[in-house]
């Protein structure tokens, strides 16, 4: 396949990507209701010519996780013998959901993060390190590699290595792009720091970050991005991968929101009971994936807490919708005396705190009304009044902070290929 970024709708006009959205939803819908199991009985009363507006799609039903987790085989488009690759949700909010790929769709994953690498302003003439996870059927660090080939870049990967062969590689390999988790380079820095490494004569130039939250809802870079660019000395970028849909958004030159790509995916946001948000607003982001051949869906709650960027127009030039930080999970909303509280909002305090070498985040249920939070930190015990000072003052509700070490931490997590920081022990009733 070619990279041409001339094939996408990002740089129409608001009125023409809105055109072509509408049809393309259409058609997406005529499409699933032929060859999906589970749409020719969800949507059996709409046919695709009711879609005269965006409203008339807005009222349509949602696909919840728990369905497709329950019947993925209704869900499947293919036959097995087109199923070239498949891929797996983390399973950190219920059982993984298994993703098959086609051929094509390998290529439309390419192309969705070529576009996301080239808004970065990375081309052929950059030399990318990934130095992330690609195994344990990762869709994300899989797509990154695919991405920057079609790109042109010269790709390396070293996956999640030791901090001193991760020095080896920086200072054979070169790379002026490095892709990974924040937290990841985070302890890299530390040691390579330690070690005498010249951050600011390396030579990279951007840092593609991954799987983490970096921004704030005000669209700040919070403690650790600031930290990464400072020390780094690189600009920092945010991407978000959604492995249901097989699909990214990344942030562009301007680092305003992540860019969706109109032709690919149509983002929606909508609160608790479904309704439509103002841009701006919080809620949970509603998805549709275009072109995908084997797992197509049709208004799929992710669960991810995030909101559309007011505006249309990004001074790149592109028109296509930005979405904000992921602010957390609807599952991991926290309620507790009267208050809703965003687990980034804890997060973004823990991490503007050099002294906290590691931490969890405990969620359980304390009544049908109240959460009880519980943070453990790896930190010297004379801290813990200061770091409860500190997060009280960034979510306005005292939490209990608990002394603890680095082993019982991880222990904590469980075996998360991630490395994350809100542990849910709460009974919930998933939604459909």
């Amino acid at each position: 396949m070619k990279f041409n970024p001339k094939l996408s709708w990002e740089f129409l006009s608001a009125d023409e990507i809105a055109a072509k959205t509408l049809r393309a939803l259409r058609n997406h819908i005529k499409h699933v209701k032929e060859v999906s199991p589970y749409y020719k009985e969800a949507l059996w009363d709409i046919a695709a010519d009711d879609i005269k507006s965006m409203d008339d799609f807005n009222r349509l039903p949602f696909t919840g996780r728990i369905s497709l987790a329950e019947h993925p085989a209704k869900f499947i488009t293919v036959e097995p013998h087109s199923v070239v690759e498949t891929v797996a949700t983390g399973g950190a909010t219920g059982k993984p959901i298994l993703c098959p790929l086609t051929a094509n769709d390998l290529e439309r994953l390419a192309f969705s993060q070529a576009l996301s690498f080239r808004s970065t302003g990375i081309s052929a003439e950059d030399r990318a390190l990934l130095l992330l996870a690609m195994d344990r059927w990762s869709l994300a660090g899989m797509g990154y590699y695919r991405g920057l080939l079609l790109i042109g870049a010269n790709t390396g990967r070293a996956g999640v290595a030791a901090h001193d062969l991760c020095r080896q590689y920086c200072e054979s390999f070169k790379p002026t792009v490095l892709v990974g988790a924040p937290s990841f380079f985070r302890r890299l820095s530390v040691d390579l720091g330690k070690a005498g490494f010249d951050f600011k004569e390396s030579g990279i130039k951007r840092i593609i970050c991954a799987g983490e939250s970096l921004k704030n809802q005000n669209m700040e870079m919070n403690a650790l991005g600031k930290r990464l660019q400072e020390t780094w000395g690189a600009k920092v970028f945010v991407t978000y991968t959604i492995t249901e849909l097989a699909d990214s958004f990344c942030e562009c030159v301007e680092q305003k929101g992540g860019h969706t790509h109109p032709e690919l995916v149509y983002p929606e946001i909508v609160d608790e009971n479904g309704r439509l948000l103002p841009d701006g607003t919080p809620g949970e982001l509603v998805a549709t994936s275009f072109g995908v051949e084997g797992l197509p869906l049709v208004r799929y709650r992710t669960g991810d807490i995030t909101f559309k960027v007011p505006g249309d127009a990004c001074a790149c030039g592109r028109n296509s919708v930005r979405i904000g930080p992921i602010l957390g999970r609807t599952s991991e909303l926290i309620r507790t005396r009267g208050a809703s509280v965003y687990p980034l909002t804890i997060m973004n305090a823990l991490d503007e705190m050099d002294e906290i070498s590691d931490y969890v985040i405990i969620l359980e249920n304390d009544d049908a009304h109240t959460d009880r939070v519980s943070i453990h930190v790896a930190a010297k015990p004379a801290l813990v009044e200061k770091i409860a000072n500190h997060v009280r003052t960034a979510a306005r509700i005292s939490f209990p902070i608990l002394i603890s070490n680095i082993s019982t931490i991880q222990s904590m997590r469980g075996n998360w290929r991630k490395q994350v920081r809100i542990v849910d022990w709460r009974q919930q009733t998933p939604r459909r």
